[in-house]
């Protein structure tokens, strides 16, 4: 799938957007210390990629049903299942908003609920259940039906979308129900949905509770 405005192939499309986010991940950590001042600037770099592709991204389906937020939330459910209770690790998070200015901690937190609820599932299921899981199937992706399974695909995919993720279980566990959600129509939308659903559920609990250690 090739677009007038661009001639990026259809996989370079599906991965640029997470490649740009781990390596925009690594300069930030790099650059800074303690709390993670920098993390609208790396949406902001991932973001700009997406829309880059966007006319490619055009190209693929993008509905879904009302079962893909039901797989969100059981993924949600399974995820705060595995979650430990320890809540250091989000001490320095919420030290630092509330140090920071009123306006300057709402500003951070607006990007830090819309990268993880719109930005970071389209970069990860644009890449994981748009590419990885049909290169898994045959070596020209492209000619791999969107839902095509084989439980090398299923398996393998999703325990690298885990190892993505600090928590490596509840992230395997995810990429399984993800990739459900994909098998289920053939369409990366419900994919997608059902990953936003669960990010969403989480930034709920974290500005609700305050359980900093979530986003962490």
């Amino acid at each position: 799938l090739i677009t007038e405005s661009s001639s990026a192939p259809l996989a370079t499309a599906l991965l640029v957007p997470l490649l740009v986010q781990m390596a925009a991940l690594m300069l930030t950590s790099a650059l800074s210390s303690g709390f993670d001042w920098l993390y609208p600037v790396r949406i902001g770099i991932v973001t700009a990629a997406l829309y880059y592709y966007r006319e490619i991204f055009t190209k693929l389906i993008w509905n879904w049903t009302w079962q893909a937020p039901l797989i969100g939330v059981l993924v949600f459910i399974v995820w705060m299942q595995l979650e430990s209770n320890d809540k250091s690790s989000g001490i320095i998070l919420m030290q630092g908003l509330e140090e920071s200015p009123r306006g300057l901690a709402a500003a951070w937190l607006f990007f830090r609920v819309f990268g993880s609820i719109i930005t970071v599932p389209l970069a990860e299921e644009l890449a994981f259940r748009g590419y990885l899981i049909r290169k898994l199937v045959a070596k020209d992706f492209e000619n791999v039906p969107n839902g095509t399974f084989t439980w090398l695909s299923f398996i393998v995919s999703s325990l690298l979308f885990g190892l993505l993720h600090d928590r490596w279980l509840a992230g395997t566990l995810a990429g399984l129900g993800y990739a459900l959600a994909l098998y289920r129509r053939g369409n990366i939308g419900d994919a997608i949905v059902a990953h936003m659903t669960t990010n969403a559920l989480i930034a709920i609990v974290v500005l609700t509770q305050g359980r900093w250690a979530l986003w962490a």
